[in-house]
């Protein structure tokens, strides 16, 4: 849903990219990291599990122009393909208002397309997001490798209802602007109808004015802020440094509150970090008091932001 920040006038729109595992989500957002102005977009974030990672970024684009009198914000985040992540994906998905769904093209990948696709109807039901009430468009990437199936062919099965759908080699850069400049002119009309108002642009721009930078064609591995990995079958010993990490999360946001910058990117990484570790810890009965303590800890350190900042949101 979009989130309207009444005291810096901004309006933050989630846009999340969806797929199968090594579909190429990550590298859209890669991509779109490196080519967009660097004075207006935030670090590139990575929560990392053991063989999988969740990528954010936000960025505000001047060029859109603003809803009412807020600037827009968007943030852009990738999910999880593997299956047992599904929880974390259903997280991720939470608040969404636009979807990119990333296929592969590969023949012997339609199943894996297939699932995928129907696991982000599902979770977007659990979200209490009507998956036929959402932008969403669909990416047909790896286009550049062999045996790949025509375009007719995957939209006859990913594509039914009709959604924009572009062909792209994201490692390249190609078809990755054109996907994004897709979904937020989709988005921007969603909202503009959903909540019947207008959207006012500063200089009679359009999305596909969006100011990029000219790169090289080849994705180039882009430094990422990463937060430590988390093994899924964690022992009792490991206990102790996930508390230690925790520990530390907690102190970045006291740290940032303390000189006065903006916390947003930095509660909301640490918001899924904190997520996952629950989810690690389920089973998990040691510690149990000191882990809670710390919980309490951290949404009290999360409460003195929101009356510094008078709105953060924390899932």
């Amino acid at each position: 849903m979009a989130l309207f920040n009444y005291a810096t006038k901004e309006v933050t729109l989630k846009i999340v990219y969806y797929g199968p595992g090594l579909s190429g989500k990550t590298t859209n957002l890669q991509y779109l990291h490196s080519v967009i102005e660097p004075d207006k977009k935030g670090k590139l974030i990575s929560l990392a599990t053991e063989a999988d990672r969740t990528l954010f970024f936000d960025f505000m684009p001047v060029e859109l122009g603003k809803i009412k009198d807020f600037s827009i914000r968007f943030q852009l985040y990738t999910v999880p393909g593997q299956v047992r992540y599904n929880a974390t994906r259903k997280l991720v998905l939470k608040g969404a208002d636009a979807v990119v769904f990333v296929a592969d093209s590969q023949r012997s990948l339609l199943e894996e397309n297939i699932q995928s696709f129907e696991n982000m109807r599902e979770n977007l039901r659990e979200n209490n997001i009507d998956p036929d009430d959402i932008p969403i468009v669909i990416q047909y990437n790896k286009r550049d490798l062999p045996d790949i199936m025509l375009v007719e062919e995957l939209n006859s099965h990913l594509n039914k209802k009709g959604y924009p759908y572009f062909e792209a080699v994201a490692i390249e850069g190609r078809g990755v602007k054109e996907t994004f400049q897709e979904i937020t002119k989709l988005l921007l009309k969603h909202i503009s109808k959903k909540h019947k108002i207008d959207i006012a642009p500063e200089e009679e721009r359009v999305p596909e004015d969006i100011v990029m930078e000219e790169k090289p064609t080849t994705v180039k591995k882009e430094e990422t802020e990463f937060v430590p990995s988390i093994d899924r079958s964690i022992a009792d010993e490991k206990i102790l440094d996930l508390l230690n990490e925790i520990k530390g999360l907690l102190q970045k946001v006291e740290n940032t509150i303390n000189v006065g910058t903006d916390i947003d990117s930095t509660l909301e990484y640490l918001r899924l970090s904190i997520e996952s570790m629950r989810e690690s810890l389920h089973e998990n009965t040691r510690k149990q008091d000191d882990l809670l303590k710390l919980l309490k800890d951290i949404k009290n350190s999360i409460d003195n932001a929101k009356k510094k900042k008078r709105w953060i949101f924390f899932g």
